[in-house]
């Protein structure tokens, strides 16, 4: 687990090449659960059209939005539902896991996680995370909220900026403002995980990784240093 671009699904890759059961949390919400609510079919190489689904806070009236926030959500769990039955039938099972999975808020549903899996969170550099916001100034994209702390923020952005109708908020420049304040608020919330449940392992360890091995002295370390 860990933001988006930290480097989930490459490392999730590199482990089907090594005989690991590979469960995409976006390619089941985007071909299973959410199918019938997206303009195209997505595949492991573009999942672009959820990522239209999704939209941004004013490329849709707001009612519509959270609607759709909420369709996600509810994909996302069900997703996550199956990881337990699926790491019985996989003796080798990893589940790479979408950004949000920090903002579950089904406590059974995490503790049942928690016991069918090591949840490994992938922490970036302070470098890596300000490249992570760089990015998400030039090409800000759709995202997942947490619903309270998202009515939160709309709210503090529409005072500053003195915007009258909910409807009416700029969506680039909205999802600018917000990224850096939902980027903060997740990255305790990975962490809060990974003592639970796991291990947090560096960006600049994984990217040295090139066996099983390798990646399991990694997760080894991690357990070490944390203890």
């Amino acid at each position: 687990m860990g933001m988006s671009g930290v480097g989930k699904s490459y490392l999730s890759s590199m482990m089907s090449g090594w005989g690991w059961f590979a469960h995409s949390c976006d390619m089941e919400i985007g071909s299973k659960y959410l199918a019938a609510e997206l303009d195209a079919p997505v595949s492991a190489d573009d999942i672009s059209a959820l990522s239209r689904f999704i939209s941004k806070p004013g490329e849709l009236p707001m009612d519509e939005f959270l609607r759709r926030q909420q369709l996600y959500y509810e994909a996302e769990c069900a997703a996550l539902a199956r990881v337990p039955e699926l790491a019985v039938e996989h003796n080798k099972l990893v589940n790479d896991s979408t950004g949000s999975l920090c903002e579950i808020e089904d406590e059974a549903l995490i503790e049942a996680l928690g016991r069918s899996t090591l949840f490994v969170y992938i922490k970036a550099s302070k470098e890596e995370e300000l490249a992570v916001l760089e990015r998400a100034q030039s090409y800000p994209k759709p995202l997942f909220y947490p619903r309270g702390l998202f009515q939160a923020w709309v709210e503090e952005y529409r005072q500053v900026f003195d915007i009258k109708n909910v409807d009416d908020l700029p969506a680039d420049d909205f999802t600018r403002w917000v990224f850096p304040r939902l980027f903060a608020a997740r990255l305790p919330k990975y962490q809060a995980l990974a003592e639970r449940f796991g291990v947090t392992i560096n960006t600049a360890d994984l990217y040295k990784v090139k066996t099983e091995d390798d990646l399991m002295d990694v997760i080894a370390r991690g357990f070490h240093d944390e203890r």
